[in-house]
């Protein structure tokens, strides 16, 4: 068979003579982006699952921007998102930093590199940056949004139906209850695998504002907008169950100042289908060098309509049809009841099945097992179908945890990430 990269020049394959590409000088880039994380594991590259890192770095490699055999290696490239986003999760303004082969035309580098790309993956823009450049460390802050559903948001269950309509007063109800999230506050009990002395519990949350409502076809929705320096894992889906739960009614008033101590404390995970990263600042990286005559600013305003256009028609519209085809909020809010909002060391017989065990030992709470299980019915037959070998919830959790936990640069995936370059057909 013929090796990896025989069709770059690196190899012969099956005796013939490789082709060979003359590359471009290497220069450091930001790749101004979105994409819809519906069918994806993520962001990041995860060894055997579909990514969108994946799906990027194969689209570079076919237009000749990196060379295959520095694909495999990140480290080559010093590739870094400034952003992870979990399972499922959308990104309509995201950043990622890279060693690019590009030539001085870089709106038909872009335009070439769309048409590679699946359509759920756009770039807007590629700009050069410092040599030193790093997406993550210089990303300033993040702006994350929940699109929720606003019947979620009543105060009684009765009133949990698609043609419901949110009050003014609910309205400033949701908004004042968000107030209470915005600045440092411990976050413990809003993740999980963390102990309640972690440093990194503690996060800054600089505003939260909430839309005014908008109805698409017969569902009222509000964008809930969260703007902070840096989110931990779980935290936005956290404070918006924590939100739902008390404005209907379900979790006692005084549960939310619980919430914020070193006890563990019972606190709901909404469902992710809504939540989105709006938005990458970069403000740090634009005040140094962004006026410096030499390089440009990394900001969105000149690719407003573009991005305008893709998250309505790729992400918001994705949204929408799966809360409209699966009512997904609706089917979480039937799982509020099973909560018992405790506080304490240990966690009630109820959630564990049994005996009592420390919660240190087990962190995994009602909402998240639920959801847990919700997934794995759903994507059985999707991996099946794929050929993908079937791994445990317990399994997938521990892979996924430990990608957003560290920022390794991912030279363990080379297998995997190989296997796909193989099958890249250059464009002429």
């Amino acid at each position: 068979s013929s090796g990896i990269n025989a069709e770059y020049g690196s190899e012969t394959a099956l005796g013939t003579a490789p082709k060979i590409f003359k590359y471009p000088t290497k220069k450091k880039y930001a790749i101004m982006m979105g994409f819809c994380g519906d069918g994806y594991r993520g962001m990041a590259l995860n060894v055997g699952v579909e990514t969108i890192e994946e799906e990027l770095i194969k689209a570079l490699v076919k237009c000749h921007f990196i060379k295959p055999e520095n694909a495999g290696e990140l480290s080559k490239m010093y590739f870094q998102r400034a952003s992870r986003t979990d399972k499922g999760v959308s990104a309509a303004r995201q950043v990622v930093s890279s060693n690019l082969n590009l030539g001085p035309d870089i709106p038909s580098a872009v335009k070439q590199l769309n048409q590679a790309l699946p359509e759920k993956i756009v770039v807007y823009d590629m700009i050069k940056a410092t040599k030193n450049f790093d997406s993550h460390k210089f990303a300033s802050s993040r702006v994350y949004e929940y699109n929720c559903p606003t019947f979620a948001m009543a105060p009684t269950l009765g009133d949990t139906w698609s043609g419901y309509r949110i009050s003014p007063e609910v309205l400033e109800k949701v908004r004042n209850f968000l107030q209470h999230f915005v600045g440092t506050k411990n976050y413990y009990n809003y993740t999980s695998n963390k102990s309640n002395t972690d440093p990194s519990c503690m996060r800054f949350i600089r505003s939260i504002t909430v839309s005014d409502p908008i109805v698409v076809e017969d569902i009222e929705y509000i964008r809930i907008l969260l703007h902070g320096d840096s989110f931990i894992y779980h935290q936005i889906r956290k404070i918006v169950g924590m939100t739902i739960a008390v404005l209907r009614n379900v979790a006692p008033a005084d549960h939310l100042k619980k919430s914020f101590s070193k006890e563990r404390t019972d606190v709901p995970l909404a469902p992710g289908l809504g939540l989105v990263l709006d938005e990458v600042r970069m403000t740090r990286y634009n005040k140094k060098f962004g006026e410096d005559g030499i390089h440009k600013p990394l900001v969105w305003e000149p690719y407003e309509e573009k991005v305008t256009e893709f998250k309505m028609n790729h992400i918001l519209s994705v949204i929408h049809k799966k809360e409209k085809a699966e009512s997904t909020m609706f089917q979480w809010l039937q799982t509020l009841k099973k909560h018992t909002f405790y506080t304490g060391d240990v966690l009630p017989s109820i959630l564990m099945g049994g005996g009592d065990q420390k919660s240190e030992t087990n962190e995994k709470s009602t909402e998240e097992q639920t959801e847990k299980q919700t997934e794995k019915q759903a994507e059985k037959q999707t991996e099946k179908q794929a050929g993908i070998e079937n791994k445990t919830e317990e399994e997938v959790s521990v892979t996924d945890q430990t990608e957003k936990e560290s920022d390794g640069n991912g030279e363990h995936y080379v297998s995997r990430l190989k296997e796909s370059i193989h099958d890249a057909q250059s464009f002429d």
